[in-house]
């Protein structure tokens, strides 16, 4: 199988081609801002590599939640180049990416971001058979009550100042000792198995989960209370 993903939550930016099966080519920038730029760079690669988009079976692209311009940007690539090749669309959440770094070595995750106005977005995960499964989908917390809920796991973020907080404020709770981005190189490993079973997002349902709300004129966010 034949799989391009592009991952642009963050402000690290990253594309993997995937060929046979197999992960051939994968580009990260970390420049901010360059998600507006990542088509001229995967054009670029498909040139080097001899391929043309029409070689994929399958278009991945993280979902999320992420920066409402990153997320906008590879949504309009891959809707695009589905759409036009008639081909399928696989969406992963960009939290799936980051718990999966780290699986071999913990069996309780929580990957968390910071989301302002004293609030985060996080996902519980847990390892099972070498599986990552979120336990809930991502949401928008109080960090108090998601930290009283899920005081077992191992937290992890690509937001320095967040675990900082945590390993300060709540003792005893176990922080990813580095910070851990969302990568395209992982989100097509994931969608190997997604192809396999058949997993597809048709068009006029792909959303993108903007970590922001307020940057993309949500007015009325719900969130999310964890409980005792």
């Amino acid at each position: 199988m034949n799989i391009l993903s592009v991952e642009s939550s963050t402000e690290r930016v990253s594309f993997a081609i995937m060929i046979k099966g197999e992960v051939c080519s994968v580009k990260s920038y970390y420049k901010k801002h360059l998600a507006s730029e990542i088509i001229v760079h995967i054009k670029h690669e498909l040139e080097r590599l001899c391929l043309s988009v029409s070689d994929f079976d399958a278009f991945c692209v993280g979902a999320g939640p992420g920066s409402f311009t990153g997320l906008r940007v590879s949504f309009s690539i891959v809707k695009g180049f589905a759409f036009a090749l008639d081909k399928p669309v696989i969406s992963i959440g960009s939290f799936f990416s980051c718990a999966y770094q780290i699986k071999d070595s913990l069996d309780r995750i929580a990957v968390i971001a910071d989301a302002r106005r004293n609030l985060i977005y996080a996902a519980p995960f847990r390892v099972s058979g070498g599986k990552v499964i979120r336990e809930k989908k991502e949401g928008l917390y109080v960090l108090d009550d998601f930290v009283r809920r899920y005081k077992s796991y191992t937290y992890c973020t690509y937001h320095s100042y967040l675990r900082e907080k945590i390993e300060l404020k709540y003792g005893g709770v176990k922080c990813y000792p580095a910070d851990i981005w969302p990568r395209a190189d992982v989100l097509v490993l994931l969608a190997k198995d997604y192809y396999r079973r058949g997993r597809f997002v048709s068009l006029n349902r792909l959303q993108p989960l903007y970590i922001y709300p307020a940057d993309c004129q949500v007015r009325k966010v719900s969130i999310k209370k964890s409980g005792g």
